[in-house]
């Protein structure tokens, strides 16, 4: 038998290492560990990963001869996306030199999202959105996260971030409309009918929530602002007005600037950044600290087939024959080349199983309200009300899944939910999704036909296919159910009626105010089709692993002195899915990691 150790395994592995090869590095990879089981275990193609190709790769070699400009300061941030800016200004407010490496255009700079989440600012507060007892929100993040985060990191964004808060509308006061509340410029999303604070936590499937989202993306500025020849969207605006303050205190931004590779001296310390410019290669040297703001990987398909275990496997399954279809799984904006450049210098990406967006309910109008679901066989097959882990429960139902109503659905609206998928009661200025839903709702004709519904549970505007039908069996038999299904799925919904009657759910232990009968016509069905593959269609929130104060370290645990995360860059934060107490949690934490790291780096 053929002897293999691990130099040849690894130099066989990256001869694959081709987004388009993916697929056939499975079994490649399978024949290797099954000729060596009787000699010796092989070594992961990268080594601390369990993996299928080598997605890491190798370090650029860059010759000093190369680099054609050299800048010294003391903190250096990478990326000034909502972590960055934060970061970036914190530290000038503290005294230390700044520069900010960007690699988009300065013209075309924007940044993701609609909203955050903030807890306790005084800002909220005084609009009655607080205050709430902090240290039990961080219990329900970490219990959301199964107890596979890190409790600090939960802590720092949970105690600090309405000190973010305050300091966001003291940079911007009244320069801009953006924090007008009255005026409907922002609104906070809230359950159904309760915007004060006395009514949080509000509890639905054991699942603690409160209204702390901050929800900008219902509008742009009203003119360009900085310079700029178009409109900017309000998260972008808020950036912007960061980076002025920043720069006003002496930090300075460079745009289409693209790091590539960290630089450290002897002892493995990072002291600095090359980055690669349409000038050529220009190194940036920080005496204090290098933070890495540089975002997510769901742009990477590679990175997403190798470590994202929750999804990758069902995909490869999925695709065994099809590596283009492998190959457009990335569906992010971000590649991991910061990931990448921290584990060249010796750290870690946060262990499996890994987060990312993909993991909360879709295909519906209804968001993550509790409605009755059917699996493609006509069974209901979970408890509907755990909001945040539906899409984790559709997984192991391929085929048709259905959300079955009836015209009594506004009560299943209305439970008390505001966590991200819930219905979204506080966004009703330009972007009316609760008016919009219930309009589409009412004017949806019966028939074969489905008609479009603006759907309710998100921050945006997406329609989806809906049904109406005068009977239960015609509105399944439009749905896809026939045969036995269809006998299946009439009798799990006379079941699910008999329980709702009865004040209990002795199937799965379905809030008893959620088990609301299904008999009143007319009756209402969505479908999805659930293949059980998935892309990162988001972001995903798998970060490096980093001591308490977010300095990255080794397999060791040791930190790497000079190198920081913040942003969607930061590991253990969500656990294996993102299921939050409030929406808006991804940039919440962003932006208030983002604020804590500088300020740590300034005083170091």
């Amino acid at each position: 038998m053929k002897d293999i150790n691990r130099r040849s395994f690894l130099k066989g592995a990256a001869a694959t290492a081709s987004i388009g090869a993916v697929a056939s590095v499975v079994p490649a990879v399978t024949a290797v560990a099954d000729e060596a089981a009787a000699d010796s275990f092989p070594m992961p193609v990268v080594p601390g990963y369990s993996c299928y190709s080598d997605w890491l790769g190798q370090p650029p070699e860059i010759d000093p001869s190369e680099i054609v400009a050299t800048y010294d300061t003391e903190v250096l941030v990478v990326g000034s996306g909502h972590a960055g800016t934060q970061c970036a200004l914190a530290a000038a407010e503290g005294g230390a030199k700044v520069m900010v490496l960007e690699k988009q255009a300065e013209d075309t700079y924007s940044a993701k999202g609609g909203g955050f989440a903030t807890y306790n600012s005084k800002f909220l507060t005084g609009l009655g959105f607080g205050p709430y007892e902090l240290g039990e929100i961080v219990a329900e993040y970490c219990r959301r996260g199964g107890q596979t985060v890190r409790p600090s990191l939960v802590s720092k964004y949970v105690l600090n971030s309405g000190e973010m808060m305050d300091h966001l509308v003291e940079i911007i006061g009244d320069k801009s409309n953006i924090f007008d509340y009255e005026n409907a410029k922002f609104e906070v999303q809230y359950a159904y009918g309760n915007p004060p604070a006395s009514e949080y936590p509000a509890v639905l499937g054991g699942f603690k929530m409160w209204a702390a989202c901050l929800l900008v993306m219902s509008d742009y500025t009203l003119e360009p602002i900085f310079g700029r020849e178009k409109r900017v969207g309000r998260m972008t605006e808020i950036e912007l007005w960061c980076r002025e303050a920043a720069k006003e205190l002496g930090a300075e931004w460079f745009y289409d600037t693209t790091a590539v590779k960290l630089v450290q001296n002897e002892d493995g310390d990072v002291t600095g950044v090359i980055a690669s410019t349409p000038e050529g290669y220009v190194q940036f040297n920080a005496s204090k600290a290098v933070a890495m703001t540089t975002g997510d990987f769901a742009g990477n398909s590679e990175m997403l087939l190798n470590l994202m275990t929750l999804t990758n496997e069902k995909n490869l399954r999925a695709f065994k024959d099809d590596p283009e279809a492998l190959a457009k799984l990335g569906a992010g904006q971000e590649n991991g080349a910061g990931h990448k450049m921290m584990c060249w210098a010796g750290g870690y990406i946060e262990d499996a199983p890994r987060p990312s967006l993909s993991t909360y309910a879709k295909g519906s109008p209804f968001g993550s309200a509790p409605f009755l679901m059917l699996n493609a066989k006509g069974e209901r097959f979970m408890n509907e009300a755990y909001g945040p882990f539906q899409r984790m429960h559709y997984m192991y139902e391929p085929g048709i899944i259905s959300t079955i109503t009836d015209a009594n659905y506004m009560q299943t609206i209305t439970l008390p939910a505001c966590d991200h998928g819930s219905p979204c009661f506080g966004l009703v200025s330009d972007v009316n999704l609760i008016g919009d839903f219930e309009n589409g709702m009412e004017t949806l004709e019966a028939g074969p036909e489905p008609g479009k519904v603006a759907g309710c549970g998100s921050s945006f505007k997406q329609y989806y296919d809906t049904w109406k039908a005068d009977t239960l069996e015609e509105l399944l038999g439009y749905l896809g159910y026939e045969g036995e299904a269809l006998d299946t799925a009439l009798k799990s919904i006379e079941a699910y009626n008999e329980l709702c009657h009865g004040g209990f759910d002795t199937e799965f232990g379905k809030d008893t105010a959620a088990m609301i009968p299904i008999e009143t016509p007319p009756f209402y069905g969505t479908k999805r089709n659930e293949t059980a593959t998935a892309n990162e269609t988001m972001v995903t929130l798998a970060g490096m692993s980093t001591d308490n104060n977010m300095n990255v370290v080794r397999a060791d645990a040791t930190p790497i002195k000079g190198l920081y995360v913040a942003g969607n860059t930061l590991g253990n934060r969500f656990g294996s899915g993102y299921n939050t107490p409030a929406a808006g949690s991804s940039i919440g934490m962003a932006l208030t990691h983002g604020r804590v790291l500088g300020k740590y780096l300034a005083a170091l």
